[in-house]
């Protein structure tokens, strides 16, 4: 590995990372969520010195009064708004290591935390601040538009190997294969098939490798699952979903070992300009105030639709990851805490049914729409082989299960018995039409 970071982060990982307690205290979550309150909204592009010296030392990192280095200059480079969300978001998915690093009366920071202007922002920034060319990356199953940058970084001279990343032997053939691996990247669950990755067996074999393990957990999110627990290196979230909750911005963040977001990320970040905006960074932090309890209303809700549309006699087949039928069953309940608001299901007959039951939601009198995101308090049903995976090659993407069937439903806060009932409503005449 050519960065210099990562040994480092190694003994840090075992020391502070892997915990047998892998789930965050919900009480504790809600706690941070909710108390640590709004921030003044600085719709600011640019920020005065108090003299030439003040701006040359902002420039070369050096903080005032605990800011965030680079925080005070520019808005592209860092904003009093979105400092106190990456705060927030930090404490969220790394309050255990920041009690054991204090326990250690350790100085040094261990972790980092940076808000971009999208999921996508964060995740190939990221990428960039990791790979040089002739390097390999091995991927799971991945969202879509994850997919075709990780394939379009060929041009580069950066190969991807995408594999079924929960079969371990498979993970440990592409680390051999690869003439020079350069990073894991996967989600768990994953997009949109939600398949469970054994995230600690997987980072046992990332670090044989000296390669950093990040994980997409924006399915999860940090209330039912905590990778860096798992033995993750660096956690990456689409904020746009869970953490706003209701659709109203676009943002991402990336949450890593404090050496390489300094002196690798913060650089292409800053280069690169996906800066969120102090408007966007104001609507995510309200949006944290009420993620525990919008997670346990859609987790309710998926939990029991799921078990309904196994039953139904239209449904061909369900993956949830909290059903017994679903194949990493068992290890989703070891790693997370509940099993999240997601579900993908395909039907009979396949594709035609499939387009009828989502056109019925189309209606603005159904409750539910048919858009392609997720993690909303509003529910949404979509078709990710003609959608949101579209671009993944057609044999790639059937391999991965994502058929012309398949259904993707993100479950809101209507109320499962309303859910339910307009799904069976839907399916009617989905079949009554044919």
């Amino acid at each position: 590995m050519s960065y210099s970071w990562y040994p480092t982060w190694i003994d840090r990982k075992n020391r502070y990372s892997r915990t047998d307690n892998v789930f965050f205290d919900p009480q504790k979550f809600a706690t941070i969520g909710v108390g640590i309150g709004l921030p003044n909204i600085v719709q600011k592009s640019t920020f005065s010195f108090r003299n030439v010296k003040d701006g040359a030392d902002r420039f070369l990192g050096q903080s005032q009064s605990g800011e965030k280095p680079f925080a005070r200059i520019y808005t592209r480079l860092g904003n009093p708004t979105t400092e106190h969300l990456e705060k927030l978001l930090f404490r969220l998915d790394c309050q255990h290591i920041i009690d054991a690093a204090l326990a250690a009366d350790e100085k040094k920071p261990t972790i980092g935390t940076l808000v971009f202007s999208s999921g996508m922002g964060a995740i190939s920034c990221t990428t960039y601040a990791l790979v040089k060319s002739g390097d390999t990356i091995i991927s799971g199953g991945v969202y879509g538009c994850t997919d075709s940058f990780f394939r379009s970084l060929a041009k580069f001279g950066v190969s991807v190997k995408f594999i079924n990343i929960t079969d371990l032997c498979k993970v440990k053939e592409a680390l051999a294969e690869a003439s020079n691996p350069a990073m894991i990247f996967l989600e768990s669950p994953d997009n949109p098939t939600l398949r469970i990755s054994d995230i600690s067996a997987i980072s046992k074999l990332a670090e044989e490798y000296k390669i950093p393990l990040v994980i997409d957990n924006t399915f999860a999110t940090p209330y039912l699952q905590q990778p860096f627990r798992l033995g993750a290196d660096i956690v990456i979230q689409s904020l746009t979903k869970y953490i706003n909750g209701h659709s109203t911005s676009v943002a991402g963040v990336v949450n890593g070992p404090w050496e390489f977001m300094n002196e690798h990320l913060f650089p292409v970040f800053k280069d690169h300009g996906p800066t969120a905006s102090p408007f966007d960074s104001w609507l995510n932090t309200q949006g944290v105030q009420t993620l525990h309890v919008r997670m346990e209303q859609a987790c309710d809700t998926a939990e029991e639709l799921a078990k309904r549309l196994e039953k139904h006699a239209r449904v061909e087949r369900v993956w949830y990851p909290g059903l017994p039928s679903h194949p990493q069953h068992e290890l989703a309940k070891k790693q997370m805490r509940r099993f999240g608001g997601m579900i993908s299901f395909e039907l009979k007959d396949g594709f035609e049914p499939a387009q009828k039951l989502m056109n019925y939601f189309a209606s603005y009198t159904t409750p539910m729409e048919l858009a392609v995101s997720l993690g909303s308090a509003i529910s949404y049903i979509q078709h990710p082989a003609s959608m949101t995976h579209s671009g993944i090659p057609e044999q790639d993407r059937v391999s991965r299960g994502i058929t012309n069937g398949l259904v993707r439903l993100s479950l809101g806060l209507e109320g499962m018995e309303n859910l339910w009932e307009a799904i069976v409503d839907g399916l009617e005449k989905a079949y009554d039409a044919k």
